[in-house]
């Protein structure tokens, strides 16, 4: 697992400390599978684990992508919602199934207090639902599916910029398939196999077919 993983430090933009946190090396990975709902399974280790940085000092948050993106009103939130009532513990190093979880979890609840856009809860639930798989507890499975579907779509009706509009129309697909939305889930992924854009994303749009496929039969 050590040679999977590197430790950087990072100072956070809520406390302002400095602290390590934990990467994966990337370019060390090798993809075992990817499912349908585009979780991607690597050998030896789970990188999505480690893509919410984790203040161990004052409890503050987020996905990797989103971490410095905090407004100073939200900061004043942050610290006191979180860290008047926060004891120091460590996120770096190798993280459990449920140490992912706390993270995620934490990550989630710091974009509820900077009322994040829609796409990061929609990534962040989502995740959080392969966690709960992982961990075999079907239920909080289903209601972090849920609430990402609904952001997925929130995210497709608003004006959030995002790259990559295919994957987020297949996943809306994916989602409501997996849900039981059968008629939804159809409407879904026929628009990716019509996506004017369709040519760039092969695997996607596959995918997309395959779904399809499956439930017209």
């Amino acid at each position: 697992m050590d040679s999977f993983l590197y430790d950087t430090k990072t100072k956070c933009p809520v406390c302002g400390r400095e602290f390590t946190y934990t990467k994966v090396r990337m370019s060390h990975l090798r993809i075992r599978e990817i499912r349908k709902d585009l979780y991607t399974k690597y050998e030896g280790i789970e990188p999505f684990f480690y893509d919410p940085i984790v203040c161990p000092n004052c409890g503050y948050a987020a996905l990797n992508e989103s971490f410095n993106n905090i407004t100073e009103e939200s900061k004043k939130e942050v610290l006191s919602k979180i860290t008047t009532n926060w004891t120091k513990r460590k996120f770096s190093g190798e993280r459990t199934p449920k140490k992912a979880l706390e993270s995620y979890l934490l990550s989630l609840y710091c974009s509820e207090i900077k009322n994040d856009k829609d796409i990061i809860f929609a990534k962040t639930c989502l995740r959080i639902s392969w966690i709960y798989d992982i961990l075999g507890d079907t239920a909080n499975k289903i209601k972090f599916l849920k609430i990402s579907l609904d952001k997925y779509e929130k995210a497709y009706e608003g004006n959030d910029s995002f790259e990559g509009e295919i994957q987020l129309i297949y996943l809306i697909g994916e989602l409501n398939k997996i849900l039981g939305n059968r008629d939804e889930a159809l409407k879904w992924f026929n628009k990716v196999i019509n996506h004017p854009l369709r040519s760039n994303y092969s695997m996607i749009v596959d995918f997309a077919r395959d779904e399809w496929q499956s439930l017209k039969i």
